[in-house]
């Protein structure tokens, strides 16, 4: 396994709850409460073996966002979810070449309680 990696992400809320709703709703996250703690836990134990970043949503602490870049399968359909669940898109859809035969598609993303995300396609050109 690699060292200095991301592990975990956390993810500020006014209300974590109605936040974690978004974020299953956007991308079929698995999200469950933790305890009764008011956290929000993103991911599924098992995966953790896997190397799945693990991460979470809570009561929004500290003033300072981050941002976390999500890779999607699709980024067309993502924007689409993205928008059609409450959240925004706030720099639009651009393309960074790869190498020769790789480009990836990004943008930057709002959701509905004001953290920016990033959203990324892997794509392969065909020689």
């Amino acid at each position: 396994m690699s060292k200095n990696r991301v592990v975990h992400f956390e993810i500020g809320a006014e209300d974590p709850e109605k936040l974690a709703e978004y974020y299953k709703k956007a991308f079929g996250w698995e999200i469950n409460q933790w305890a009764d703690s008011g956290y929000f836990m993103v991911g599924k134990e098992e995966d953790r073996a896997e190397g799945a970043i693990f991460g979470g949503i809570m009561k929004r602490y500290e003033k300072e966002k981050t941002i976390n870049t999500i890779e999607v399968e699709d980024l067309d359909k993502a924007i689409a979810d993205v928008e059609s669940n409450g959240g925004t898109i706030v720099k639009p859809k651009a393309s960074m070449p790869l190498g020769e035969d790789e480009v990836m598609w990004w943008c930057y993303a709002e959701d509905p309680q004001g953290n920016i995300f990033g959203l990324m396609q892997m794509v392969k050109h065909s020689k």
